[in-house]
């Protein structure tokens, strides 16, 4: 496998100056230092928790928007910066940007990072349609179901159309928000947390939580990074089960742009849990590791072989880095150093003194280009 610099070095001139949109805090921030470390001169255009972002050095300019539901008057606060500030190239940084400047593929005034379509990023985004479609097609996924409510939840469980194990979540949230686990009896009653509708439950599978994160041309990976993490260490390694699953997906979707899968691994095979059309969190832990998803997203069919890093592994503990510093490896200085040199938006995280939680595309978007949208009535299992 080539490495990711030098494929990089070797495939394009980076563009010097950069749109990126954003409505989230979080995940916007660490798209935006890995865009930085790419060499990109980023200005923000965004609202609500985005606007902690203009406290980090790495934002050459905030831009507050207007746009609350009309894709037009984005286009043209768009079109405004463009001329203002001399922008060559503009991405998204969470969900909602990210349909957003889908559904305006073809209109904007400069080129964008690759962008999965519409109908693609809908399917995808949709935790259900996600899973109904993953069993579909013959991608190991998880057994799924869905209900409109707690209520017809619990019918199912106490009528044994369900059983435990099980996994509920909400379908269009990301960042691990609304997830709850119920392995046994004891645990049901953290089922009196769900405060959202529709409900999806799948079939909780025993193994070990891994990820993924790709680069994708029209239905092909040409960057990967299989990854694991808990609160103390990231790894990046092989698994080639995974990554034939999800390229299976790519090719059945002919998905274009990144992605992120969480995923979960039992006698060495991968299920899919569910998919993250858009960059991810984890996005900058992966860079330090050695792969710039943001870096090859500008030219992704530059590559003639696939990209990836398969051996790298640093800790998340600064208190153990700082405290054992001749154990630290050079990545774990560099994960120390990402951190603290941008201090402001690292106290303000630490603080969350900026809740994005509520950040999401709203089901009903989602659900309009769906030709069998979930109803109460029509209660589809996947079985």
């Amino acid at each position: 496998m080539m490495t990711a610099g030098g494929a990089a070095a070797a495939a394009r001139r980076s563009p010097t100056t950069a749109l990126m949109i954003a409505f989230a805090f979080t995940l916007p921030y660490h798209v935006m230092r890995t865009a930085a470390a790419a060499g990109l001169r980023v200005h923000v255009l965004g609202s609500g928790a985005a606007r902690g972002l203009r406290m980090s050095r790495c934002c050459r300019g905030f831009h507050e928007t207007r746009f609350r539901d009309d894709p037009e008057a984005l286009l043209d606060e768009i079109g405004e910066l463009v001329r203002r500030h001399a922008i060559e190239v503009i991405f998204p940084s969470d969900d909602v940007s990210t349909r957003l400047l889908a559904a305006l593929a073809g209109r904007l005034p400069v080129r964008t990072s690759p962008l999965p379509d519409l109908a693609t990023f809908d399917l995808l985004n949709d935790k259900w349609r996600f899973t109904r479609f993953c069993r579909d097609n013959g991608i190991r996924a998880p057994q799924g179901w869905l209900f409109d409510n707690i209520g017809e939840l619990r019918s199912a469980l106490d009528g044994g159309e369900v059983a435990l194990p099980i996994t509920v979540k909400p379908v269009n949230r990301s960042g691990g928000i609304g997830v709850i686990h119920v392995r046994d009896p004891d645990e049901l009653g953290a089922l009196d947390e769900v405060d959202y509708r529709p409900i999806l439950v799948q079939r909780h599978i025993v193994g070990e939580t891994i990820g993924i994160s790709v680069l994708c041309d029209r239905g092909k990976i040409v960057a990967h990074a299989v990854q694991r993490r808990d609160a103390l260490r990231f790894e990046l390694f092989a698994n080639a089960d995974l990554v034939d699953n999800v390229a299976r997906l790519a090719a059945l979707t002919g998905y274009h742009g990144p992605a992120n899968f969480d995923a979960v691994v039992a006698d060495g095979l991968s299920y899919i849990v569910e998919c993250n059309p858009r960059l991810w969190y984890t996005i900058y832990l992966s860079m330090i590791a050695g792969i710039n998803f943001v870096e090859l997203a500008m030219t992704p069919a530059a590559f003639p072989q696939p990209v990836s890093v398969d051996a790298a592994e640093f800790r998340l503990s600064l208190r153990r880095i700082l405290c054992r510093p001749w154990r630290a490896s050079r990545r774990d200085w560099q994960y120390l150093c990402y951190c603290l040199s941008d201090p402001i938006p690292f106290a303000l995280q630490r603080t969350r003194s900026y809740d994005d939680s509520d950040v999401a595309v709203p089901v009903e978007v989602m659900a309009a280009s769906d030709p069998t949208p979930p109803t109460v009535a029509a209660r589809l299992a996947v079985s």
